[in-house]
């Protein structure tokens, strides 16, 4: 694809990245990296800002023990993406580890539902998801360690901060995940266009009890094997036939519609 300037437009590869572990993440922008100098559970190697950016930090507990190298904002670019929307804060770190499902625990987060991703990659819409989480009431995020985004600067900064206080765990397996979710009592619904009920309509016809919403990739929607372990299949009501939601749009309706209508 190109743009009205005639130069190819720079696209994140959202593939080939996730097939390596990564032992350090550059986070950015305000937000992110605020949350991440608060969280206590997140091992931090060194921060980079502007003096500006510095001082409207003020005085997090985090930074009197971090090495910080005062940066100016065009030096950036030798640490994170040039196109980054840095905000003159880089935070070099170490990526969170949720655990695994086993460690989630269940009867802690009952009160929300929780959203499983089946093969999302891009990494604006996994952390738009957690944002939505955190805002209306979610619990946790679960993905593939292969199929789903992991964690990087990008998809942190679209959390804006909810990253470092909304699980996302990242399972080796969906299928399994899926079924000890409905050992623990879940009710699997599953979002896809193939979907014979309107989302609202079951939320109206259910009381408040454990859900886990499944979503799928924009481009194929939910894997046959997903779709067979669902209880329901849903589907968002729109205007017209040509109405698709993208995915964190989709992911936010529904939570919206489960805090509103699961009573």
């Amino acid at each position: 694809m190109k743009n009205s300037g005639g130069k190819k437009s720079r696209r994140p590869n959202f593939s080939k990245p996730y097939r390596h572990n990564f032992d350090k993440v550059w986070l950015f922008g305000f937000h992110a990296v605020e949350a991440a100098l608060k969280n206590e559970n997140r091992k931090l190697y060194r921060l980079l800002a502007t003096k500006n950016s510095l001082n409207k930090l003020g005085n997090i507990a985090a930074l009197k023990s971090l090495p910080i190298t005062i940066t100016k904002p065009n030096e950036y670019s030798k640490y994170i993406d040039e196109n980054s929307v840095h905000q003159g804060l880089a935070l070099e770190a170490k990526p969170l580890e949720w655990g695994s499902i086993k460690d989630l625990n269940i009867n802690q987060y009952n009160k929300g539902p929780i959203i499983v991703l089946d093969r999302v990659k891009d990494p604006q819409n996994v952390g738009a998801i957690i944002r939505s989480m955190e805002v209306l009431g979610g619990s946790a995020v679960i993905g593939s360690k292969h199929h789903c985004a992991h964690e990087t600067g990008s998809l942190v900064k679209a959390a804006s901060g909810a990253f470092e206080r909304i699980p996302y765990i990242t399972v080796p397996n969906i299928s399994r995940s899926i079924e000890s979710l409905i050992e623990n009592e879940y009710l699997i619904v599953g979002l896809d266009h193939s979907g014979t009920t309107i989302l609202v309509d079951l939320l109206k016809s259910l009381k408040k009890q454990r859900i886990a919403f499944i979503l799928g990739s924009e481009g194929s929607g939910l894997r046959d094997l997903t779709k067979k372990k669902c209880n329901y299949l849903v589907q968002i009501y729109t205007e017209n036939k040509f109405g698709i939601l993208n995915v964190s749009n989709a992911a936010a309706v529904t939570l919206f519609a489960a805090r509103e209508f699961l009573k």
